[in-house]
């Protein structure tokens, strides 16, 4: 899987929640109704209502998907990236919204549209990488991209599994930085046991880097990743593929 899976439906939850805020909120602007009164209930359930839904179907029923490759390229899952643009925008409507709705005073309206602004912005980059597919893990022969960063192979010192079973995390040890960079499951649409033992093997084969990319090296490490879980008889990490 070089790409992640694109459904038009998934689209949906860029759309809907952020419309469903600023039309409900639009309806209330426009009885003219008192300012925090019951007016401002209708507008709280359907915000509850809808993001309610989006935490149930995008996040409590995530499932985990097979790894990319042959670049080594690691998508965010197309459904929850869409998700959490959507949860984006509509938490920047619900503030901006709200803000009008309640008559809070200039400095808490004020504070509520800057922190709307602050969303919105994360939520065009949100969808800016969506619609370009921008991977948020990736491997290259000069290290591993993380988000906008690049974290050069001779810096990176170590690559670990932590956190519980609820809640791992991957932590590459940097050079240099008092914190690790950490990938979490909802950041890649693949194993966090196949991508520590992928890293890992990088850090460890310096000599292969320049390969990574290539098709043929693609089969070659992910059958050599496979096969050394199998021989050890661990279970997890990379799913068997088939050759290019």
């Amino acid at each position: 899987m070089t790409a992640s899976r694109r459904n038009p439906l998934n689209w949906l939850w860029v759309a809907v929640p952020p419309a469903v805020t600023l039309v409900a909120g639009g309806l209330l602007l426009a009885s003219g109704r008192p300012s925090g009164s019951p007016v401002l209930l209708p507008f709280v359930l359907a915000n509850v209502v809808v993001h309610g839904t989006n935490f149930a179907v995008n996040e409590l029923r995530r499932r985990e998907e097979a790894p990319a490759r042959p670049a080594w390229e690691f998508h965010r899952p197309f459904r929850e990236g869409c998700a959490r643009v959507g949860r984006l925008l509509a938490v920047g409507s619900v503030l901006a919204v709200g803000a009008l709705l309640v008559d809070a005073g200039p400095v808490a309206a004020g504070g509520a549209l800057a922190v709307a602004a602050v969303l919105y912005g994360s939520g065009a980059r949100g969808l800016l990488r969506l619609v370009r597919g921008t991977p948020t893990v990736r491997l290259t022969g000069d290290g591993v991209g993380i988000g906008s960063r690049l974290l050069r192979w001779d810096t990176i010192e170590r690559v670990e599994l932590n956190g519980d079973r609820s809640h791992p995390r991957l932590d590459l040890k940097v050079a240099g930085r008092p914190r690790p960079v950490t990938v979490r499951p909802e950041d890649v649409d693949g194993s966090l046991l196949f991508l520590l033992d992928l890293i890992g093997y990088y850090v460890a084969h310096p000599g292969r880097r320049a390969s990574i990319g290539a098709p043929a090296e693609a089969v070659r490490v992910h059958a050599a990743l496979l096969g050394a879980r199998l021989s050890a008889g661990l279970a997890g990490g990379p799913t068997p593929i088939p050759a290019l």
